[in-house]
C-alpha cells in the first residue's frame, strides 16, 4: 500500500486542504458541492476504519471530482480518450481522470472513480462506489431532499442497500428525462440486482 509520504501533491491537497488544481474551473455552489462530497467521504470512511491513506484518498476524490464540471463540453472533448461515448453533461469525470493522469496521479482506483462517478461502473471498488453514492448524497442537492438525508444516515453501514437504492433513484431519474440510459450504466446496476458487486 502506499503511504502518505507518497501520495500525490494534488491528493494531498485536496483531501486536506480542500485545494483544487489550478486547472479546475468550478462554481462557487460547485466548489461547496465538492467539499461536501469529501466531507461524507472521509466520514464514511472513518466509519469503516480504513487505512489512513485510503481515507485521505478517498476524502480527495470528493474534493477532485468535479474539478472540470464548469468546462465547456466541446474543450472536455478533446480530453477524453473515445469521448464519443460520453454524453455532454457526463464528459467533466473522464476529463478530470485525465488530466490527473497527465499531471502524475497514478492512483487508477481514484482515477477510475473519478471517470465514472456519474454513471457507476461495474467494476468499481468500494472508492468508485463510494464516490457515485456520496456524489448523489451530498448535502445541498435540491431532489428528493428528505430522503437523500435518510440514506446519508444509512450510511455506510447500510452499503449496498443504498448502492442499489441510489442507483435505482439515479436511473429513474434518466428514464423521467427519456434520455439513454448509459450501458455502463445498465452493466452497474446488473452486478448490484445479482449482488455480485
Amino acid at each position: 500500500m502506499e503511504n502518505l509520504a507518497k501520495l500525490h501533491p494534488i491528493i494531498h491537497d485536496a483531501a486536506y486542504d480542500y485545494i483544487l488544481p489550478s486547472w479546475a474551473v468550478v462554481s462557487d455552489a460547485r466548489r461547496k458541492h465538492v467539499e461536501s462530497v469529501g466531507r461524507l467521504l472521509g466520514n464514511w470512511s472513518r466509519a469503516l476504519k480504513l487505512e489512513k491513506n485510503t481515507q485521505v484518498r478517498w476524502r480527495a476524490a470528493g474534493v477532485l471530482h468535479d474539478a472540470l464540471k464548469g468546462v465547456d463540453p466541446n474543450i472536455l472533448r478533446r480530453e477524453v480518450e473515445n469521448s464519443d461515448v460520453w454524453s455532454d453533461p457526463l464528459l467533466h469525470g473522464p476529463a478530470c481522470a485525465s488530466r490527473l493522469r497527465k499531471a502524475g496521479v497514478e492512483d487508477e482506483r481514484l482515477l477510475h472513480a473519478i471517470a465514472y462517478h456519474t454513471t457507476g461502473h461495474p467494476s468499481f471498488g468500494s472508492l468508485g462506489q463510494a464516490l457515485f453514492i456520496a456524489d448523489y448524497l451530498a448535502p445541498g442537492r435540491r431532489r428528493i431532499v428528505r430522503k437523500r438525508a435518510k440514506w446519508r444516515r444509512r450510511m455506510p453501514s447500510d452499503w449496498h442497500a443504498v448502492l442499489e437504492e441510489v442507483t435505482a433513484s439515479k436511473i429513474m431519474k434518466i428514464l423521467e428525462r427519456r434520455l439513454p440510459i448509459p450501458q455502463v450504466t445498465v452493466e452497474f446496476w446488473c452486478r448490484i440486482t445479482e449482488g455480485s458487486l
